[in-house]
């Protein structure tokens, strides 16, 4: 969900060309066709950060070969333009879809669907300790849950509203232990102190069910893997 949020441009793409980089620019120009756009405006290209030869010259770089399918998460780097490279968080989407990228997929249309779209480049962190271990070997028909919450100024939390829950009784219990942890901001380049935060900045925040698998028993983490 972080991604999504700070992202600019999301979207699930084909990318149907590429185009030298010019000079020494970063970035390639890809031409794509949008096939669902979950934020931001349409367009017909991207910035690649990478070389259109396929070459890495850092650990950021990226390279797609024409006809590649995939969900893209961008930042505008202009008005007209955007952008994403290795760490933006894409996902090339394989047929059959797996588990994660179905989820990925519900997830972003329930969103689109809803008309939630919210952006906001203030990063946060929150140790929820072993907290989630209460959760094990639950059987679950939702793969993920949404809870918007609303910080105050020291970053305790307000309150926080179910956007899209498991059921009223986990959600509940999910509630409390967003509100019973500690959470930290990092805010590069806009003050010193990221332990702060407006009074009501608010964010979206998921849970995702992982059913058993094999020996492996079910649980609900914090992370999409």
């Amino acid at each position: 969900m972080e991604k999504y949020v700070q992202s600019d441009f999301v979207a699930r793409i084909t990318i149907t060309e590429t185009f030298a980089n010019q000079g020494s620019a970063p970035h390639y120009e890809s031409n794509i066709v949008i096939h669902q756009l979950f934020k931001g405006n349409p367009v017909k290209s991207l910035s690649i950060y990478g070389s259109s030869d396929g070459k890495r010259r850092s650990s950021c770089d990226v390279f797609f070969e024409k006809g590649t399918e995939m969900l893209v998460y961008a930042h505008k780097a202009d008005q007209d333009r955007y952008v994403f490279d290795s760490c933006s968080g894409y996902v090339i989407l394989t047929i059959p879809r797996r588990n994660n990228q179905e989820r990925e997929l519900e997830m972003l249309g329930f969103l689109k669907q809803n008309n939630i779209v919210t952006t906001s480049k203030t990063r946060y962190g929150v140790d929820l300790g072993k907290r989630l271990d209460a959760f094990r070997d639950e059987t679950l028909k939702k793969r993920y849950a949404i809870f918007e919450i609303t910080f105050n100024g020291d970053l305790t939390v307000d309150s926080v509203k179910t956007i899209s829950g498991f059921s009223p009784a986990l959600d509940n219990k999910l509630i409390e232990i967003l509100k019973q942890s500690r959470w930290v901001s990092d805010r590069p380049g806009l003050d010193a102190n990221g332990n702060k935060v407006s009074p009501g900045s608010t964010l979206l925040f998921a849970f995702y069910y992982y059913p058993a698998e094999g020996k492996a028993e079910s649980f609900i983490g914090e992370f999409d893997v």
